[in-house]
């Protein structure tokens, strides 16, 4: 019994470990695509944030200034986006992608740079289970806080819904839409750094994972809600340390592969039954300006 007990509080600490860095970028997202903005370069903002974050705490020797520097590292990848998707109206499926195959190669590169083929890169030390928790609390209640109580929540919505309408009413529609891709790209780094610098304690190629693709899909899982964010991750992160659980137990023979795939296949399933209501703000997707169409 008391194995079982073990087992089961292990299995509960690797769920919050592996769910926090999805939980916070998704909040990230969710801030970003209330404004109007489809931000598909997340993946790519998690991996610089994860690569700066690291390289603060490994010359620093503090994994709290390098969950700092995701933070700026990702207000910096914001203000590119910003200036390319709100400024200059890019395409923003195309621009996210983009960028996040970009940032896939250049943190890449740079990796390569510092280590060679088969060599293990340095380890740092990470942040504890109840601080990267306490840090996971505060961005949910933070987001929660200015989205449903504060009148720039409610400024932000309505510029997602209708920016024609809302730019009548006197709101600066793209100056709030570069603030929010600015601050949202910004939490979004500061979880790839937390995932670098809590539970992995190290940085290597493509670190992420995918994770940023997960929390796109939890912003749609949620209906663009904060709280259901914090469900929808702690699903992922319980399916992800329940696949690690069973790959060690399970015969050499048999696929690994579908251990990997179990907590995609379990989020894409959850994003199916969850996600099939019509919630997504209305101008999501759509460059504003004076004139144009405001919605779909």
């Amino acid at each position: 019994m008391t194995f079982d007990i073990a087992m089961i509080g292990a299995l509960l600490a690797a769920t919050l470990r592996l769910a926090v860095p999805v939980i916070v970028a998704a909040l990230g997202e969710l801030v970003i695509e209330r404004s109007g903005v489809l931000n598909l370069g997340i993946e790519g903002t998690m991996l610089s944030g994860a690569y700066g974050g690291y390289i603060v705490a490994l010359s620093t020797g503090s994994p709290w200034l390098g969950i700092l520097a995701g933070l700026a590292v990702g207000a910096a990848v914001g203000i590119l986006l910003a200036v390319l998707m709100v400024v200059l109206r890019t395409d923003q499926i195309i621009t996210g992608l983009a960028f996040a195959i970009l940032a896939s190669a250049v943190t890449t590169y740079l990796f390569e740079l510092s280590y060679t083929v088969g060599a293990a890169p340095s380890r740092i030390a990470g942040i504890d289970l109840g601080e990267i928790t306490a840090v996971a609390v505060v961005s949910l209640l933070t987001v929660w806080i200015v989205l449903q109580r504060t009148s720039h929540g409610m400024s932000l919505t309505a510029i997602g819904e209708d920016p024609a309408s809302a730019d009548a009413l006197g709101l600066r529609v793209n100056r709030t839409r570069f603030v929010a891709v600015v601050l949202g790209n910004a939490v979004i780094g500061m979880a790839g750094a937390l995932l670098v610098c809590g539970p992995l304690g190290l940085f290597v190629q493509n670190v992420t994972g995918g994770r940023g693709w997960i929390a796109l899909a939890l912003v749609v899982f949620a209906r663009w809600k904060p709280v259901p964010v914090l469900f929808g991750g702690l699903l992922f992160g319980f399916c992800d340390a329940l696949r690690l659980r069973l790959q060690t137990a399970a015969p050499d023979d048999f696929p690994y592969e579908i251990f990997i795939a179990l907590p995609y296949v379990v989020t894409i399933l959850a994003l199916v039954i969850g996600g099939r209501s019509g919630l997504a703000p209305s101008a999501l997707g759509i460059p504003y300006h004076r004139g144009s169409p405001a919605r779909r």
